[in-house]
């Protein structure tokens, strides 16, 4: 293979920038039980997977007072500070992603609400350097549903034989193959490095 014969696709969280929301949750309980009791209480995985899927912050914070509302405070403060839950860049992936993009196109697919990747993209620049990118919460599709792999190639021309998507998820990883696409499951940068020029790809 050339060296671009192959595009990459990356996701955003757990491989470009580190998302942790238990760290922007923390400041609001007392010890970790009581952390655990809020995360199960609430499902806030699947809850928190509406944002990314386009409802707004407030529509988040009305329903928090509506369902939770012991818990009200807790989702209007998370949201406030939500920079706490993205501490810092995943090691590694960042020289990745951007050798790459100087060589040629690198396109993404993230869950992720529109409102907070804009609020976030200050403080990590790197991630307007997509040649393109489809956010779930542009879309309403939350990955790993296979419409949204279908919208990148056909708004951006893509055959899906010549992509290659890295996710930090097995099961997001396992739908994009489905589409026709390569695949990897990220787990760190020297993985990835290896994996990426194994497909061909340089930087």
């Amino acid at each position: 293979m050339g060296p671009r014969s192959v595009v990459p696709v990356f996701d955003i969280g757990q491989v470009l920038v580190r998302w942790e929301p238990r760290r922007g949750l923390a400041p609001f309980f007392p010890d970790a039980p009581s952390l655990d009791r809020f995360i199960a209480e609430t499902n806030f995985s699947r809850w928190h997977a509406e944002q990314d899927a386009g409802r707004s912050v407030a529509e988040a914070i009305d329903d928090a007072h509506r369902r939770f509302p012991h818990y009200a405070h807790v989702i209007a403060g998370f949201y406030d500070n939500y920079g706490d839950s993205l501490p810092g860049e995943v090691p590694g992936t960042r020289a990745i992603f951007e050798g790459l993009g100087a060589r040629g196109p690198v396109y993404g697919i993230s869950n992720f609400s529109r409102e907070l990747f804009d609020r976030t993209v200050p403080d990590y620049p790197f991630l307007g350097a997509f040649t393109g990118l489809v956010l779930s919460g542009d879309e309403k599709l939350n990955k790993p549903d296979p419409r949204i792999y279908r919208i990148l190639c056909e708004r951006y021309d893509l055959d899906p034989a010549r992509l290659v998507f890295i996710d930090d998820s097995p099961g997001n990883v396992e739908a994009a193959r489905a589409m026709g696409m390569a695949g990897i499951v990220f787990t760190d940068a020297p993985s990835l490095c290896a994996a990426l020029r194994d497909l061909g790809l340089s930087w």
